[in-house]
C-alpha cells in the first residue's frame, strides 16, 4: 500500500517538473532562424544550403505570366513549375512574390487604370517594379488582379510556405511615389473614381469626402485635410484587407505583408493636417504621409493569425536627418523594425516579425541587421540580394556569401 503512494506522488511530481520545465521555457527550442537570398537562383542553392539558408524566393512577373488578357503563357509557366520543384528536392521553404509590380500593359488599357493626382497627372513611369495601376481605386482593375492571383494558385499550386503581400511598388504596401516630374507632394486620389464622378469603386470605399478639395488648400479647423487624409489612408487599408482575403480563397498558408520605409509615428499625421496637407512637414518632404506608410492604421488593422509583420528595412538607421536610437522613450526615434515590431506586439494575435535588408549593404550593415534580428526577435533576415552577396569584383564592398555563412553559423 505503501508503495503505491510512493509511486503516484512520484508520478504527481515528476508531472509537475516536466510542466515546471516547460513553463519556464528550459524544455522548449525556440525554432530555428529562416534565412534566405532575394533574387534567389539554383546557381547558389546547394551553396545555399550548405550554410544554413532555408527560404528561396521565387518571384512571378505578372506581365509576363499573363501577357494579354486572360491569355497565360504557359511556357513561362512551367520555367517556375521546374524552378519551385528544383529548390524543393533540396529543402527549401518556399516564398512566393506575386508580381504585381510588374503589371501587364493591357491593364492600363481599362478605363481609370493609372492613379491621377491632385495636379492633373497620370501615374505613369518606366522604373522597373515601380509601374502600377489603381489597384486602390478601380474596382475592374482589383477584379483582373484577383482573378490573377487565383490563376497562380492554379498554375503554380498552394503548396508555398510564404505569399508575399503588399503588391505595391517593389512589391511593398504603398501608394506611388509622393514625386513625379516637377509635382511634389502628389497624393493619388483624383481620378474619376475617387471623386465620385463614376462609380465603379470597390467595395467598402465610399468617394472622397471632400471632392474637389487639394491638398495644401485651407479649411476651417483643417477639417477638410483632416477627412481627406483620413479617407485616403483607409482607402489603402481596404486594399490590405482586400489582398488577404483574395488570397485566402486559394491559399491557407503564412502571409508576409511587406512594409517599407520609416513608417509616420505618433503626431506626424496630426502634424501634417494642422498644416492642411501642405507638404511641409519633414515627414511628408520624405513621402512618409502620401504613400501611406501608417504601420500603426495597417498593422493594427491585421486580424489574420498567419499574417506576418515583414518589415523591408531591417537595416534602417536614419529618417528626417535623425539617427535611429532603440534606447529612446521616444518611437519616432526608432529604427523601422523597432518600430514595427512593437506594432506587431501591440496586435491582439501577436503577430510574428520577419524581414530583410534594403540591398547592396556591407559587412557592418549585415551584423547590424543580425543585432536588431535578435534584439526584435524576428524569425530571421532575408538577404538582399544573392547577386550582391557574389559580387566577383566587389568594389563596393557589400558584404560577402562568407560574412552571411558566418553570421548565419553564429546565430541559427
Amino acid at each position: 500500500m505503501l508503495r503505491l503512494l510512493f509511486r503516484k506522488v512520484l508520478a504527481v511530481f515528476l508531472l509537475l517538473l516536466v510542466v515546471l520545465f516547460y513553463g519556464l521555457g528550459v524544455c522548449r527550442a525556440d525554432p530555428p532562424k529562416l534565412y534566405g537570398m532575394l533574387e534567389s537562383t539554383l546557381d547558389h542553392a546547394t551553396e545555399g544550403r550548405a550554410i544554413g539558408l532555408s527560404v528561396a524566393l521565387i518571384s512571378v512577373n505578372w506581365g509576363r505570366f499573363e501577357p494579354a488578357r486572360g491569355v497565360l503563357d504557359q511556357v513561362y509557366i512551367q520555367e517556375l513549375v521546374r524552378k519551385k520543384e528544383a529548390f524543393q528536392k533540396l529543402g527549401y521553404k518556399l516564398q512566393i512574390d506575386l508580381g504585381v509590380q510588374y503589371p501587364p500593359a493591357w491593364i492600363f488599357s481599362l478605363p481609370n487604370a493609372r492613379y491621377r493626382n491632385q495636379f492633373g497627372d497620370l501615374f505613369n513611369t518606366n522604373k522597373i517594379g515601380a509601374s502600377l495601376p489603381n489597384v486602390v481605386f478601380n474596382m475592374e482593375v482589383r477584379q483582373e488582379l484577383g482573378t490573377y492571383f487565383h490563376d497562380i494558385f492554379a498554375n503554380l499550386g498552394t503548396d508555398w510556405d510564404f505569399v508575399r503581400l503588399g503588391c505595391g511598388r517593389y512589391g511593398e504596401f504603398n501608394f506611388p511615389s509622393d514625386k513625379l516630374g516637377i509635382h511634389s507632394n502628389c497624393y493619388w486620389a483624383f481620378d474619376d473614381l475617387a471623386q465620385g464622378k463614376l462609380n465603379g469603386l470597390p467595395e467598402g470605399i465610399p468617394p472622397c469626402p471632400v471632392p474637389g478639395w487639394i491638398p495644401g488648400t485651407s479649411s476651417t479647423g483643417h477639417e477638410d485635410a483632416r477627412k481627406f487624409s483620413e479617407w485616403y489612408l483607409d482607402a489603402l487599408k481596404n486594399y490590405q484587407a482586400w489582398q488577404i482575403a483574395t488570397v485566402r480563397r486559394d491559399y491557407n498558408g503564412d502571409i508576409c505583408m511587406l512594409y517599407g520605409s520609416w513608417g509616420q509615428r505618433p503626431g506626424w499625421l496630426a502634424a501634417a493636417v494642422d498644416g492642411d496637407l501642405g507638404g511641409l512637414t519633414p515627414p511628408e518632404r520624405n513621402g512618409e504621409i502620401q504613400q501611406g506608410f501608417d504601420w500603426t492604421r495597417m498593422i493594427g488593422d491585421l486580424k489574420d493569425p498567419k499574417a506576418i509583420v515583414y518589415c523591408t528595412w531591417v537595416d534602417g538607421t536614419l529618417a528626417n536627418r535623425v539617427l535611429a536610437d532603440d534606447e529612446s522613450d521616444d518611437p519616432t526615434r526608432w529604427s523601422p523594425v523597432h518600430w514595427q515590431a512593437s506594432l506587431a506586439a501591440a496586435n491582439p494575435l501577436k503577430l510574428r516579425v520577419w524581414g530583410e535588408n534594403t540591398g547592396s549593404n556591407t559587412r557592418d550593415t549585415m551584423a547590424l541587421s543580425f543585432k536588431l534580428m535578435n534584439r526584435f526577435q524576428l524569425m530571421g533576415i532575408v538577404w538582399a540580394f544573392e547577386r550582391d552577396l557574389f559580387a566577383n569584383p566587389n568594389p563596393h564592398g557589400f558584404a560577402t556569401f562568407d560574412d552571411y555563412r558566418d553570421m548565419i553559423q553564429a546565430n541559427p
